[in-house]
């Protein structure tokens, strides 16, 4: 027997790890990622933003599901006690310690409750306009290029693939495959839908083979309808081999019974198509063989019933016209010639007058003139400032130093500095005298001021 673990052994995590633990795990299940699960609808309640909560019950078995308001909003009507198929994919809520259904698509279990839903559904969208024939647009009358959303394996497309072949090898099949019943079909066919769009087609073409109503009612899905109104390009829609049509039928600009249908009614045969292009060619030729025909008789006629029968007579008028005409011009001109011959003279006249030329020589006479004067002018200024200047340098010269000592005057200086008064040198003191020609050095015995005794 194994022994069991002891409690030093046993690993201990906290509540909010395993709630963790145990979500990663349902929601890594590919088998729960995507899930359809019947039940009958019990604690139903929609929170005031509009998500809703409900329980599935089976039995004495519970499962809580939860939607969020924009899927909730696409779900037919739920009431307590309603049997339906929920699909979504589980998950847990760990504040409650409970797995979960997340629910996005909710339609009433069995047939008849299918019907009921189809009929709201229909009354839904046509009180929105989605079904209007005013916004419905025509086929285009030659395609060459054609989107087909459906399954490769669907037996309406291999049969209108075959057929479009056999009529009209022409016209290419762009394929935007995707699966056309089964849970995930709606949500397949709105991304085939978005794929055409993008694609630069002539048509797309919806279509499938025959099945039970359950089977096509992925094309009567809400989404499905609106990707089919709003698609880019004009829509041929062929679902199943019966009179029942789908909601995509109501909603497509053309709507065919079956899938063969669908392929004659795309366009025109390919030996239609070119014996329609060389009829039409045919009919342009012949049309404009007749309009050159008429065209050349309506010509003859004009030339019979005209002068050009006759070009002398025809001419003739014309050029006596041209005659008198130029008659006329060559005095028109002369005239004019002449009355600007005048003018021109009157200008010369005028030019003579103010020309630039005289101005500029009277203008240098005077120039020439005042330039003399002005030489003049200086040469006396000059000549009288040359005298005051002479007689400026004799007087500066009489009184020159230098002129002074050749008179046998000196120039006593005491340290550097010229001596004017005999107090500012003490007695002893060395003095130098400046004379006319050398410089005597003599120590001070006595001196005398001017009024004063003699000191010393």
């Amino acid at each position: 027997m194994k022994p069991q673990p002891s409690a030093s052994e046993e690993r201990v995590v906290g509540v909010k790890r395993l709630a963790d633990y145990l979500k990663r795990k349902l929601e890594a299940d590919p088998q729960l990622r995507n899930v359809a699960v019947r039940g009958e609808i019990t604690n139903l309640k929609v929170a005031p933003n509009a998500n809703a909560y409900f329980d599935l019950k089976e039995g004495d078995a519970l499962l809580h599901c939860f939607a969020w308001a924009s899927d909730a909003a696409n779900f037919p009507p739920l009431r307590h006690g309603a049997a339906i198929v929920a699909t979504g994919a589980v998950s847990t809520f760990g504040a409650r310690s409970i797995y979960q259904l997340l629910v996005h698509r909710v339609v009433p279990e069995g047939v008849g409750d299918i019907h009921t839903l189809f009929e709201e559904r229909k009354k839904k969208l046509a009180a929105e306009g989605v079904f209007d024939p005013a916004h419905k647009r025509p086929l285009p009358a030659f395609p060459f290029r054609v989107a087909l959303v459906s399954s490769r394996t669907a037996n309406g497309a291999i049969d209108f693939v075959t057929i479009l072949r056999e009529r009209a090898p022409h016209v290419e099949v762009m394929w935007c495959e995707t699966s056309v019943q089964g849970p995930n079909a709606p949500t397949e066919i709105c991304g085939a839908l978005r794929r055409a769009s993008a694609l630069d087609v002539d048509l797309i073409v919806v279509t499938r083979g025959g099945g039970s109503f359950e089977d096509l009612f992925a094309f009567s899905d809400e989404a499905v309808v609106r990707a089919v109104r709003n698609a880019r390009h004009p829509v041929l829609s062929a679902i199943g081999h019966t009179v029942d049509q789908q909601l995509c039928d109501f909603a497509a600009d053309v709507h065919v019974e079956t899938p063969s249908a669908a392929a004659k009614r795309v366009g025109l045969e390919t030996r239609e198509l070119l014996a329609l292009a060389r009829d039409r060619t045919e009919r342009a030729r012949a049309a404009a063989e007749r309009g050159i025909e008429r065209l050349g008789f309506a010509l003859r006629n004009a030339v019979v019933r005209s002068k050009l029968s006759d070009p002398k007579s025809f001419l003739a008028p014309l050029a006596q016209r041209l005659d008198d005409a130029g008659a006329a011009l060559g005095e028109v001109a002369t005239a004019g010639v002449r009355a600007r011959s005048d003018r021109l003279r009157g200008l010369e006249r005028r030019l003579e007058a103010h020309d630039p030329s005289r101005r500029l020589a009277e203008r240098g006479a005077r120039l020439q003139a005042a330039s003399l004067g002005l030489q003049a002018a200086a040469r006396g200024a000059t000549e009288r400032l040359a005298r005051r200047l002479e007689l400026a340098v004799v007087r500066l010269d009489g009184n020159s130093p230098e002129r002074l000592l050749q008179q046998g005057y000196a120039i006593v200086t005491h340290r550097g500095a010229i001596v004017r008064d005999p107090r500012d040198v003490p007695e002893g003191e060395t003095i130098e005298a400046r004379v006319a020609r050398g410089t005597l050095s003599a120590r001070v015995e006595w001196k005398e001021a001017d009024g004063d005794q003699r000191i010393g």
